[in-house]
């Protein structure tokens, strides 16, 4: 992997944290400052911890850490909590660390120069040491704690990020928010002697805190605007980066049909859905949605096309072993990387962090078939209708840029007890409002007749293909669906 890229002649940088160039479109700019600004507990120094350790293992470039607050070693002892062996980079000559707290013990006076050069010095000499490529500065702004005017605190400022500069070493630094009505620093001066600016907020969400990320500015270069939201894992940070919302070449080709490997259901769409096509499944509860949905992913596999299994409802395990149920072995494609799964908490769901697992389930097999499952959850959780529609114009957009067909399961409680001439209703509010999103749509019902309960299948909708137009009786077997024939009143 390249770890730089030029955009608008500025070189850049890549931090190796998931989704962050991604919004940076290549990174942060080499040889330059950037500050992160945010309040406590924010991640900011999260953040210089995986763009230093990151930058030694990924992309072979040391780095040096200039601490004005938290101990070496508690550091050290922190990072382990992530997988990462300071110790072990310290002992091979490719980070460093220097203590700077003791430059912070010193009042400045109104009016009053202090020379920096004793701490730059030791920043250099740190940097020649390991033959550093980065720098972390954690708490600058502590240094300036006994600074009494912004005069002398940017003249220190840029004397710092000048000497830096000077040696070619790419900086990311962090300022202190102590309240939401702040400047993006203590001093409000930070932010304007720096290259870029990212900040960075933790949100009170309905049952959790959200952190959220904006990048401000990157001097001299591009970069995706816009909030975005991210989590500390196990492993460090994820990104979940908005998908730009541009024109793309749809790769539908409706003389390639998708099958869903029942008997006669092909026939019925006309030879299958057309790749690329979004399908949108509707039923009530028990009607078989996502027996529908596993029949196609089974079938794709077994064509050779890799598959994700998107369940929101669901959880993973509980799908494999419906599936096993009926001699579907879904564990057993996982293992082989033919069947990716995702899930997703539905409590503080944003539509950006959705959109970035299932994308990368996707890629992580190259699937070409995607079952949603359901997206009537999406509407349960904490997006409206608005959110849910955007959130499926983006995935759309991306599905049919890749020529991906996916099928969306929906909870439909109307489609219940149609009277005799009435078998389909109407069609609720929100499946109204995604209609014009999908290609497909398939209505599930059931219908009661001579004290039975009866499964009905019709294809509402079948964007550029011809389709039977007729209602057929359906039924759900230990072996799956089996398609019956037109049903009569």
């Amino acid at each position: 992997m390249q770890n730089r890229t030029k955009i608008n002649a500025v070189e850049k940088v890549l931090t190796g944290i998931r989704g962050f160039d991604e919004i940076l479109k290549g990174g942060v700019p080499k040889g330059r400052a950037t500050l992160i600004s945010g309040g406590t507990g924010t991640g900011k120094t999260v953040i210089l911890n995986e763009f230093i350790y990151r930058g030694i293992t990924q992309f072979k470039e040391n780095g040096v850490y200039i601490t004005f607050e938290e101990d070496k070693r508690d550091i050290i002892k922190n990072v382990r909590g992530f997988g990462w062996n300071y110790a072990s980079l310290i002992a091979q000559k490719k980070l460093a660390f220097v203590d700077a707290g003791a430059f912070r013990d010193v009042t400045i006076e109104s009016g009053q120069d202090y020379d920096l050069s004793p701490l730059i010095e030791r920043m250099k000499y740190a940097v020649k040491k390991v033959k550093a490529k980065r720098l972390v500065i954690d708490c600058l702004d502590n240094l300036f704690s006994r600074f009494q005017n912004k005069d002398a605190v940017r003249q220190a400022l840029c004397q710092i990020i000048a000497g830096l500069k000077d040696m070619g070493i790419t900086v990311l630094m962090t300022a202190e928010k102590t309240s939401p009505e702040q400047s993006l620093s203590r001093y409000g001066i930070e932010e304007f002697v720096a290259d870029g600016v990212i900040e960075i907020a933790l949100i009170k969400g309905q049952q959790q805190f959200l952190r959220r990320m904006f990048v401000i500015k990157l001097r001299g270069t591009d970069f995706r605007s816009g909030t975005v939201e991210f989590e500390i894992t196990d492993q460090g940070l994820i990104v979940y980066p908005k998908i730009p919302i541009e024109t793309v070449t749809a790769k539908t080709d409706f003389r390639v049909r998708k099958s869903f490997g029942i008997k006669g259901l092909d026939d019925i769409l006309g030879g299958g859905i057309p790749q690329g096509h979004m399908v949108l499944l509707s039923g009530n509860t028990g009607t078989g949605k996502t027996m529908f949905g596993m029949h196609f992913l089974k079938q794709g596999i077994s064509d050779g096309e890799n598959a994700v299994f998107v369940t929101l409802e669901e959880p993973i395990e509980q799908v494999k072993k419906t599936a096993l149920t009926h001699g579907w072995d879904f564990e057993r494609y996982e293992k082989e990387g033919k069947l990716g799964f995702t899930t997703a908490s539905l409590i503080d769901l944003s539509n950006d962090k959705l959109l970035y697992q299932i994308i990368s389930a996707v890629e992580g097999v190259n699937a070409k078939r995607v079952v949603i499952d359901s997206v009537s959850s999406l509407l349960s959780a904490t997006m409206n209708e608005e959110q849910v529609r955007q959130f499926l114009l983006q995935l759309s957009r991306y599905f049919k840029a890749k020529g991906i067909t996916c099928i969306m399961n929906y909870l439909s409680l109307a489609n219940f007890g149609a009277a005799r001439g009435q078998l389909l209703g109407s069609l609720s509010t929100s499946e109204i409002r995604l209609s014009s999103v999908v290609d497909i749509i398939i209505m599930l019902l059931y219908v009661e007749r001579g004290q039975k309960i009866k499964k009905l299948f019709n294809v509402l909708k079948l964007r550029g293909s011809q389709h039977s137009k007729e209602i057929f009786s359906y039924e759900i077997e230990k072996d799956g669906i089996k398609m019956g024939e037109k049903y009569e009143e």
